[in-house]
């Protein structure tokens, strides 16, 4: 059995070349959607983490075949689905089940999924998701144990999504949707993060016909039928952005494989601000922070903005930071909540309300035992750590492995001391 916990060791910079795995945002869409595809589709650069694993067992629990071709690929075939709910156990594992909704709508003319489970980030309503399929025609019903959806046909429609939120799930739903609905679909306010483009890729490799990828306003014509492809995922942003977190705090020098500042978005050009130097050779990433990092002000938004995911790493970065950092969450209500395992390790960070938090760096941070709650919180205790004088226990480990692929083992061959905790 995997220890829940790791011990690191800190104060050692990270130096050496790394390559992130396949986005985990992007491969749990993707795998979604072959629901959709007729025959067979074969995946590359798929991610090793559980919440793919849990994806996997979903699809397999629907009545589709999944194989692996070697270590990073799955080939999948769809000849038909056996069943409208996938297993509760299985839908409370992540909140990227909800991603079953739409195909199994289309295909079976209705859907029973569970309340998706996942990280414990505030208020999640499904709303976003529920609104878009509702749009498109289709009666959804939702109580304190399922969502139930019925439809004899989804036809296409104007989609419009909060403009305060560019929430890329939203975005997904109502690609899948529309891809197979009657008609042509406008959906306004769309994410246009990495992720979305690719899936957008995806599906268009597969037979649908999207345009206007890479801007706020998408159209899909619906199409009669989509075949199995032939895809690979984009590389992990937020895990290379984690990366360049794990080098700043320990004002080392790691180089990223396939990856570039555009990528990242405004949280590129906030740690460029606090000191971080980023630059682009031989298609690599390179990231550094040879001193001390300055405090910066953070409002995190959907993609250009600064990421959410990445608020907690940053963080990690700015409690060794020279002067004070305020942090403001727009996205999730309980982001903040690792600050008191930051205080831990002598971090002085104020969390002033649920979305606003106060960071005045200090000096050094002191290795200490912590506990994380969540996937980022999990990369940004490590990130601590590894920064941290002494010795740390970090656990909350499964959660980390839900999101990054061998995060341990990539972290070692970067030259950090960590090792499972007995």
């Amino acid at each position: 059995m995997t220890a829940e916990a790791w011990r690191i060791t800190g104060g050692r910079p990270l130096h050496g070349t790394v390559r992130p795995a396949g986005s985990k945002n992007g491969a749990l869409p993707v795998l979604a959607a072959t629901l959709l595809l007729d025959g067979e589709t074969v995946l590359h650069n798929v991610p090793r983490i559980a919440d793919v694993a849990t994806m996997i067992h979903l699809l397999q629990a629907l009545g589709l075949s999944v194989e692996a071709e070697g270590q990073n690929a799955v080939r999948i075939a769809n000849s038909g689905i056996t069943t409208h709910h996938p297993p509760d156990e299985l839908v409370r594992k992540m909140r990227a089940s909800h991603y079953l909704l739409g195909p199994l709508a289309l295909r079976l003319g209705r859907a029973e999924l569970g309340l998706p489970g996942g990280c414990d980030l505030g208020s999640r309503p499904v709303t976003h998701i529920v609104s878009v399929l509702e749009a498109l025609g289709a009666e959804v019903t939702v109580d304190a144990r399922a969502i139930r959806l019925r439809c004899k046909r989804l036809r296409a429609s104007a989609v419009t999504l909060d403009p305060r939120h560019r929430n890329p799930g939203a975005t997904f739903t109502a690609l899948m949707a529309a891809s197979l609905a009657d008609g042509e679909t406008v959906i306004e306010n769309a994410s246009y993060e990495p992720d979305v483009v690719h899936f957008c890729e995806f599906l268009n490799a597969a037979g649908a016909c999207i345009g206007g990828i890479g801007r706020p306003r998408l159209t899909v014509a619906g199409v009669a039928r989509l075949e199995g492809a032939s895809h690979r995922l984009n590389s992990d942003r937020l895990e290379a952005g984690t990366l360049v977190c794990a080098a700043a705090a320990t004002r080392g020098e790691v180089r990223i494989e396939d990856t570039t500042p555009e990528e990242l978005g405004q949280t590129a050009d906030k740690l460029q601000e606090a000191g971080a130097e980023l630059s682009v050779e031989a298609g690599r990433l390179v990231a550094g922070c040879p001193r001390r990092p300055r405090g910066i002000d953070i409002v995190t938004d959907p993609f250009p903005a600064f990421s959410t995911d990445l608020q907690p790493p940053v963080a990690a970065v700015l409690a060794t930071a020279e002067g004070t950092s305020t942090i403001h969450e727009t996205v999730f209500d309980r982001r903040l909540q690792y600050a008191e395992e930051l205080a831990k390790m002598g971090a002085d960070m104020e969390v002033r309300d649920s979305r606003h938090a106060v960071i005045r760096g200090v000096e050094r941070l002191a290795g200490a035992t912590v506990e994380a709650g969540n996937i980022r919180e999990g990369a940004a205790l490590v990130i601590a750590a590894l920064s941290a004088d002494g010795e740390s226990i970090v656990s909350g480990r499964r959660f980390v492995e839900r999101g990054y692929e061998d995060f341990e083992g990539k972290l070692r061959a970067l030259g950090a001391e960590m090792m499972p905790a007995k």
